[in-house]
């Protein structure tokens, strides 16, 4: 120890400084949080009203929404070790494969983990959605009793009511709104929650989902959408206008009378014209009948190119542009290659959230995995949790080289061995490689139109050799 008081400033120096000095800067008044919107028609319940009636009523948002989502539902997930070749790490993630039913495993919970993420995948539009986990206590493969993961109970946020929260940073749980009267819903605590947040700051546990940038362009889209269907209603067939001739009511000596009567009775011919209870029109030397200000006007394409735009900000806002290639003015392949690879990679990165709040340690809102092990195997190093993956939506790097494959091979650069082969048989559904069809590399780098005349001297040669 130092005795010597003169360094104690030092050595507090070479400590961390472990108290919490600064906040999150969200404003968290009474369950709700104050501040990151401010139009009051997208806050609260009213967002997830607009939210869903985007996704009910526009075919853009739904097209695009519905892409992202079939996509994301492709992954296949599996979880793996938290150490490779370590004994309790591989029972940890052969308990976590069979608890959802991965690699292999029929599973234990009510509804497969694929079915529960139609669902769980909603919190890409909204910006965020909890789900409840609700636990079963059963035996595994081997006859021991665990517990596990029944399912992941959807609560939708039209039932949400406010985020519970003592020191206003931290999450403590969630209240909902008693829908109904025979169930009145307890607070949720934390650690009960699997919680999807999508672009969180700070407190904000509600996020910002992909729909919020959305919303102004689908509601210009359905003001002008109403005006040009009001346009064209009013214009597409002619206002009958009535003439009255007046000087020759005064030749056949019509008094005021008459000459409202004959009014009248023309405004029911046009009234009833319009309304295609009748197809013609009764004219006299007095009563005649014309179109207003103008011929039938179609005029739409202003309309039609601002909805055109309006569609393509908000297949923008889901990186789903290159859905619009060939119906627009760019229709380059490697353009929409380009959209593509950037829309998988949005892909992998929502999927990364969701592994990420499944796996590690028990924690507020995520870590189901480490409260699952705890129970089952007691405290465990966490360096050892099984860790959620995902496979499918990773760019192939050989699928991708394939045009240039015989290029590579010619210059020497790339020896087409065995192992590639099989590699490209599998990309193609080709099945395995039979052992009869390997070659060596230099027979596999015969020249185009030798290679039947040489293969067929290989099986000549293997014949010979096997007789």
């Amino acid at each position: 120890m130092i005795d010597d008081k003169r360094d104690e400033p030092h050595m507090k120096a070479l400590l961390p400084r472990f108290r919490t000095r600064g906040i999150t800067g969200t404003q968290l008044s009474g369950g709700k949080i104050l501040g990151k919107e401010r139009n009051p028609k997208l806050t609260g319940l009213n967002w997830i009203r607009e939210a869903e009636e985007m996704l009910q009523t526009d075919p853009v948002v739904r097209r695009s929404w519905h892409m992202l989502r079939q996509t994301l539902l492709s992954a296949t997930w599996r979880f793996v070790p938290g150490v490779e070749n370590d004994p309790v790490s591989e029972e940890l993630a052969r308990y976590c494969n069979e608890a959802y039913g991965f690699d292999g495993y029929s599973g234990q919970m009510a509804s497969c983990f694929e079915d529960q993420l139609t669902y769980l995948w909603e919190f890409v539009t909204l910006g965020y959605r909890y789900a409840e986990e609700i636990y079963k206590v059963g035996p595994d493969s081997e006859g021991k009793v665990r517990v596990w993961l029944d399912y992941y109970a959807d609560r939708e946020p039209s039932a949400h009511n406010r985020w519970l929260s003592q020191d206003g940073q931290h999450l403590d749980g969630v209240l909902q709104n008693v829908v109904g009267v025979t169930y009145t819903p307890e607070p949720i605590p934390a650690n009960k929650l699997l919680l999807l947040t999508l672009n969180r700051t700070g407190s904000n546990f509600e996020g910002i989902g992909m729909l919020r940038p959305v919303w102004w362009w689908w509601r210009t889209k359905q003001r002008v959408s109403n005006l040009m269907c009001v346009g064209l209603e009013r214009w597409a067939i002619p206002t009958p206008k009535v003439k009255v001739d007046r000087s020759q009511a005064e030749q056949q000596g019509l008094t005021d009378a008459d000459l409202s009567v004959m009014i009248d009775d023309a405004a029911d011919q046009a009234q009833a014209f319009l309304a295609t209870e009748q197809s013609y029109l009764v004219e006299s030397p007095v009563i005649q009948f014309d179109s207003y200000a103008m011929t039938p006007n179609l005029y739409s394409q202003g309309p039609l190119d601002i909805i055109k735009e309006c569609d393509n900000q908000i297949s923008q806002a889901f990186l789903a542009q290159f859905a619009n290639l060939g119906i627009s003015d760019t229709g380059s392949r490697s353009v929409g290659e380009v959209h593509l690879s950037m829309f998988r990679r949005a892909a992998i990165n929502l999927c990364d959230i969701v592994a990420s709040q499944i796996s590690g340690p028990d924690r507020r809102g995520g870590g189901t995995v480490g409260r699952l092990i705890r129970w089952n195997y007691g405290y465990i190093d966490p360096s050892k949790l099984p860790r959620l993956t995902h496979t499918g939506l990773d760019t192939d790097d050989l699928a991708e080289s394939l045009g240039v494959l015989p290029g590579l091979v010619q210059s020497g650069l790339l020896t087409p061995d065995d192992d590639l082969e099989r590699a490209i048989r599998e990309r193609l559904g080709a099945g395995e490689l039979p052992e009869i069809a390997e070659r060596s590399p230099q027979e596999r780098s015969i020249q185009k139109g030798k290679g039947v005349a040489a293969l067929a001297e290989t099986l000549i040669r293997r014949k010979k050799t096997n007789g």
